[in-house]
């Protein structure tokens, strides 16, 4: 008895470990993880600056067209930005950070090469949800970290960014690796001719529900 009870169990494991998802089925996934942030472009006050990392967390839920092809959305929160060197009236050195917020809205078509990997394409509007600029000896708000990145000039920051993820997934007994790259498409400044925009890797664990 107890031995038909173990195998019975061991059965029950290989079963819930491999389980494919089929057809109509729809999975709720809580994410966290990191990010890593900059910005790219072809002007020189992107060169200058330094990848920051950040938190990353939300959910996603998915649905199933076929074992193989999903399609998934949800909501998720980046703390993206970027680090960058300054120097003062006295020549010193030092550096800055200039912090955004986004709440983003992934929504990925993803294609499962075999049983839990998955290949992901998509699209990502985020909406600025928060903004400050930290250097050594204080803080700044949005208006005040303008300022200090462009001086004398009228410039403004969009509130609304729009990137492409692209990456992979492997689900493992309901655990789900996430990982994305997301090019963005917006330029973060207004105002002023600067091409930078938002570049974004996030390295997320979720649950599968």
């Amino acid at each position: 008895m107890k031995k038909n009870f173990l195998i019975l169990a061991l059965m029950a494991i290989t079963m819930t470990t491999q389980a494919q998802h089929e057809e109509g089925d729809i999975t709720i996934q809580p994410r966290i993880g990191v990010s890593f942030s900059n910005i790219t472009g072809d002007d020189l006050f992107s060169e200058d600056t330094k990848m920051k990392v950040n938190l990353t967390y939300g959910f996603e839920a998915e649905y199933y067209f076929t074992d193989q092809l999903s399609v998934a959305g949800g909501l998720l929160f980046t703390n993206q930005g970027y680090k960058f060197d300054y120097f003062d009236t006295s020549n010193s050195k030092y550096t800055a950070t200039f912090d955004y917020y986004y709440a983003a809205v992934p929504i990925t078509l993803n294609y499962y090469l075999v049983e839990g990997l998955a290949v992901k394409a998509g699209i990502q509007p985020s909406f600025r949800v928060k903004t400050k600029l930290k250097t050594d000896d204080r803080k700044m708000d949005l208006d005040e970290a303008l300022d200090f990145l462009f001086p004398n000039q009228e410039v403004t920051m969009n509130k609304f960014d729009f990137s492409i993820p692209v990456g992979f997934s492997y689900e493992y007994n309901k655990i789900v690796f996430d990982a994305r790259y997301n090019f963005g498409l917006i330029k973060l400044f207004k105002g002023i001719d600067v091409s930078s925009r938002n570049s974004l890797i996030t390295l997320t664990l979720g649950y599968k529900l």
